[in-house]
């Protein structure tokens, strides 16, 4: 893995190594499961995975904001937001700095 961040080229790899796929088909996997957050976010559903977290989307109402430079008010125009939460044993598993191979 190259620095600090996980892409999905190094999920592929371990997917490959892990379960001796080729990697056509982990790319694909990978594709796959990203596709069907996506869509489930897109029609406001929780995409929930056990002992790892809860991903959501929702709308944020329109509302005056400020330039932190300038002060200046402006308005922040209403949008659907995605988030995630973390399931407690993720966050306990991070907050240990425990790592998995």
């Amino acid at each position: 893995m190259n620095g600090k961040t996980l892409t999905r080229l190094a999920l592929s790899n371990i997917l490959r190594k892990k379960h001796d796929v080729k990697r056509e088909e982990s790319m694909d996997i990978i594709a796959a499961v990203f596709d069907e957050i996506t869509h489930a976010l897109k029609k406001d559903k929780e995409v929930k995975i056990p002992l790892f977290g809860v991903f959501f989307s929702r709308q944020k109402k329109e509302r005056i904001g400020r330039n932190p430079r300038t002060l200046e008010e402006a308005v922040i125009s209403s949008r659907r937001v995605t988030g995630f939460r973390p399931s407690r044993i993720m966050k306990a598993s991070v907050a240990s700095g425990c790592k998995k191979s």
